[in-house]
């Protein structure tokens, strides 16, 4: 199984082959559906030309920042390596890549309101992209916990 620690300053994420495929297929699944979960997000301006041009101007330099994180993590599982050190810098990428697919797959889940754990149906459980949502949460988690300590 997976695990995150801190040793010397570095974070070190232990997954075998099988795990790193698993986020590699997430990635792969998840990464074209990012753009349909930035339309979900909160706008930055009421105002229509405002936001208009906050989208031209802004939207594009926020989305190189997504595929420069999601190429950290690429890059890291594409290595083949069981333990993967990442340096604060690649840890706090993997996390902001990590939560624009939770976000995709929120998206694709329909899911917009926190609190929807309770109501999720057995249907909704099901779904892959419900597995891929608790994955990538459960290493977000971890990430952030050997960040802290």
């Amino acid at each position: 199984m997976a695990s995150v620690l801190k040793r010397r300053g570095r974070i070190q994420l232990r997954l075998d082959s099988q795990e790193r495929s698993a986020l590699l297929d997430i990635l792969g699944r998840l990464e074209t559906h990012i753009s349909r979960a930035l339309a979900t997000t909160p706008r930055a301006y009421d105002d229509h030309v405002m936001q208009g041009e906050y989208d031209r101007w802004v939207r594009p330099e926020i989305e190189r920042g997504y595929e420069a994180d999601l190429g950290v993590i690429r890059g890291a599982l594409g290595a083949g390596d069981e333990l993967l050190v990442l340096t604060e810098g690649q840890a706090y990428a993997w996390l902001r890549g990590f939560n624009q697919l939770r976000l995709a797959a929120g998206s694709l889940l329909g899911i917009s309101d926190d609190g929807w754990e309770a109501a999720a149906s057995n249907q909704l459980r099901a779904r892959p992209e419900f597995g891929m949502l608790m994955a990538l949460g459960w290493l977000q988690e971890e990430l952030v916990a050997a960040l802290e300590s």
